[in-house]
């Protein structure tokens, strides 16, 4: 009986063994990874401490007091801004710009003064019976140009006085004298974008001239004068560096046909305008 016992006490504490060992494995399995994620972890803290000294600015994310102040930095730790935000903000930024647009900025209205070289042709005046041909030398032309343009189009008004001296006539007197007028037309034509400062612009007129000569001949000082029908054709290139300056070189011929006393005549211009566009 008692040898009975005692192998009954056995085989429990066998059975109590092997359902312990499986416990006690797991809890030491779990020990030990616990450690080594806790010297995984100490490892990195020595890392970032030694890369701390080095560079204390970057690992705390922050920038000297100095450069912050000359730099005029600030942190916005608000929300990221949406596409739509961004482009709004674009859209602001482009219109407080003095940089000006031709085709989103080309439309206003423009006043410009201008000063240019005249270069006639020759002029057939018939006081009585006998036309006289008169040679011209070369004379200046100035006035203004007074209009509104559109991103494609423009229309104006011009008006500028022309003289020109005379240098011969077919006659054997010799000749004194000078042939001027003032014109006024309305043009209009087109506008070529080049950039966003530079344009050429091409385009036409119809008006009127007073001219006036004033020839003296050796027998004595004689005006005549008469207004008459011109056409204008123009082109030019404009430049806009600034917002409300407009600065433009323009090439100009006039047709006025023959009238009263006068031939037809020919006025070939360069013109230098600088003035105001709003």
């Amino acid at each position: 009986m008692a040898s009975f016992c005692h192998s009954i006490g056995l085989a429990e504490f066998g059975n109590n063994n092997l359902v312990n060992e499986p416990e006690a494995n797991s809890q030491k399995t779990r020990e030990e990874l616990i450690e080594g994620i806790r010297k995984r972890f100490q490892s990195v803290q020595g890392k970032m401490k030694r890369f701390e000294k080095k560079d204390p600015a970057i690992t705390k994310n922050i920038l000297p007091e100095k450069t912050l102040a000359s730099s005029n930095f600030t942190y916005d730790d608000s929300e990221p801004k949406s596409s739509s935000d961004l482009s709004d903000a674009d859209e602001s930024n482009a219109e407080s710009s003095n940089a000006p647009y031709w085709s989103e900025n080309s439309t206003g209205m423009y006043f410009l003064p201008f000063f240019g070289l005249s270069f006639s042709s020759d002029l057939e005046w018939t006081p009585k019976s006998i036309p006289i041909t008169i040679e011209q030398k070369n004379g200046f032309n100035g006035g203004f140009r007074l209009g509104y343009s559109w991103e494609s189009l423009y229309l104006e008004h011009k008006t500028f006085y022309f003289t020109n001296t005379l240098e011969d006539t077919s006659t054997s007197l010799p000749a004194d004298g000078h042939f001027s007028g003032f014109s006024t037309l309305v043009s209009a034509g087109l506008n070529f974008p080049f950039s966003d400062y530079v344009k050429w612009k091409v385009g036409g007129g119809v008006g009127a001239t007073n001219q006036e000569l004033d020839i003296d001949l050796g027998s004595g000082k004689e005006s005549r004068s008469g207004l008459g029908l011109t056409y204008q054709f123009s082109t030019g290139v404009e430049l806009r560096p600034f917002e409300h300056f407009l600065l433009g070189f323009h090439y100009n011929w006039y047709f006025t046909p023959e009238f009263s006393t006068f031939s037809d005549r020919h006025l070939n211009s360069l013109e230098l305008s600088l003035g105001y566009f709003h």
